[in-house]
């Protein structure tokens, strides 16, 4: 939902739309050959279709990214009705049960190898 994307978007296609324009430029300097109308319609063809797209991003970009921003409110909106919901039942958020091993956490790997290293202290017997 960055409006960032949606500009690189349009850069993407401005620069291929110039990319493009220059290649038909190029075709058309060179000395012809019975290849030379292939390419520049080609070339023409993929022109048009890179400023179709690049007109039609740029239309409709700020639609797009508003649309964007709406969905994702709305759905924070449901979720924390959720919660509030639950909350107010009395009862608490649903909580994922997840089983942590060794390979997933270095701490818990930390701790098992201190655990293991150290002796089990010895039960004092009370001399009376």
């Amino acid at each position: 939902m960055n409006k960032n994307i949606l500009q690189a978007a349009i850069l993407r296609l401005q620069s291929s739309v110039m990319e493009t324009y220059e290649a038909i430029k190029d075709a058309y300097s060179a000395p012809s050959d019975e290849k030379t109308v292939d390419t520049i319609a080609q070339l023409a063809m993929r022109l048009a279709n890179l400023e179709g797209a690049l007109i039609t991003l740029q239309q409709y970009a700020s639609k797009i990214h508003s649309e964007a921003q709406a969905d994702a409110l709305e759905v924070a909106i449901i979720a924390a009705r959720q919660v509030q919901e639950e909350i107010d039942a009395g009862t608490t958020p649903a909580k994922e049960n997840r089983v942590v091993t060794e390979e997933m956490s270095p701490t818990l790997r930390r701790s098992q190898a201190t655990r293991k290293k150290k002796p089990k202290p010895k039960a004092k017997k009370n001399e009376s």
